[in-house]
């Protein structure tokens, strides 16, 4: 069976996935735990973004996030699955749309990605880990205020990383529409 990616492509995603990662450990210690995702989504958005647009295909973004996921399944089996709900959300609600060819659709799977890392991540964690995520879970409209805020966030960083796409495309550097 023959792969839609070439070897390029895997590479590209997977240092799509370390920027997102070395991203996160410059942004997490410099925020609340419930407010990472708010404010990493700028950064995060960038590399999503990006790797949606040379990538293109649907199952680009859990091309990105799967790796991930599967290495930190024996760390913690809760982001992993954290992880996969995420990027399966993203997926099968872009996948009705067609693919990542086109802007409006990498902003829709930006969009999708963050709203729903933060209502599956923060219910997970309400429910795994209690306390103050417990608490959380009482006052849905700050959950949901939450994860308006990482859609709002994720749409800059989509909007940054659609710069760059386009400045790469100018050079010649990215075979993006």
């Amino acid at each position: 069976m023959k792969s839609p990616w070439s070897l390029r492509d895997y590479v590209f995603a997977v240092f799509m996935t370390i920027g997102m990662v070395a991203s996160v450990f410059v942004i997490g210690p410099l925020v609340p735990p419930f407010l990472q995702l708010v404010a990493w989504a700028p950064l995060g958005g960038i590399f999503l973004t990006l790797g949606m647009a040379r990538l293109q295909r649907r199952g680009s973004v859990a091309l990105m996030i799967w790796p991930l996921a599967l290495l930190l399944a024996p760390i913690s089996p809760a982001i992993t699955l954290y992880l996969f709900l995420t990027s399966l959300v993203t997926e099968a609600v872009v996948f009705l749309r067609g693919n990542y060819r086109v802007k409006g659709n990498r902003l829709l799977g930006t969009v999708v990605f963050f709203v729903s890392a933060t209502v599956i991540g923060l219910i997970s964690a309400g429910l795994m880990l209690g306390d103050a995520f417990a608490e959380l879970l009482t006052k849905p409209w700050l959950l949901g205020g939450l994860a308006v805020a990482a859609g709002i966030t994720g749409t800059i960083g989509w909007w940054l990383g659609e710069n760059i796409v386009s400045q790469l495309r100018r050079a010649g550097k990215l075979d993006a529409e």
